[in-house]
């Protein structure tokens, strides 16, 4: 019995590392949107910045805030679908979307796509989709 237990146990403990992984990584990512929309409004307040500077910083601020909420869309769409395990990083040129999923289907590939591309305005081939195993 006491086997049985133990297994229990250390099921419990990898689906904790597990959720620790996508929590981890979703505050790394909002840490860093922080620090750089700091960054952003530091720049903005210094009286020796031009007027030009600062437009394109707001700029920056405005397009960072729409990448952030598209990102909390996204990652709530997908956990209506079932994938609650996921985090989404958004770089130069693509996007990737890593899913806790031991493997996805090719209609799930596909749901996936669609939300992201629809609510990132990507394009499906800058869109890569990786599996974390629970």
């Amino acid at each position: 019995e006491k086997n049985q237990d133990n297994e229990e146990e250390t099921e419990e403990t990898s689906a904790s590392k597990e959720d620790e992984y996508f929590q981890e990584s979703k505050l790394s990512r909002d840490t860093m949107y922080s620090q750089t929309l700091e960054t952003y409004q530091g720049i903005l307040n210094n009286s020796n910045v031009s007027e030009e500077q600062k437009a394109v910083v707001t700029q920056q601020i405005t397009e960072l805030n729409k990448e952030k909420n598209a990102i909390m869309i996204c990652e709530n769409l997908m956990s209506t679908k079932g994938f609650d395990k996921c985090v989404i990083f958004v770089n130069v040129d693509s996007i990737s979307v890593i899913v806790g999923a031991e493997e996805l289907k090719s209609d799930e590939i596909a749901q996936i796509q669609n939300i992201i591309s629809r609510e990132m305005n990507a394009k499906v081939e800058n869109i890569h989709i990786m599996t974390r195993k629970p």
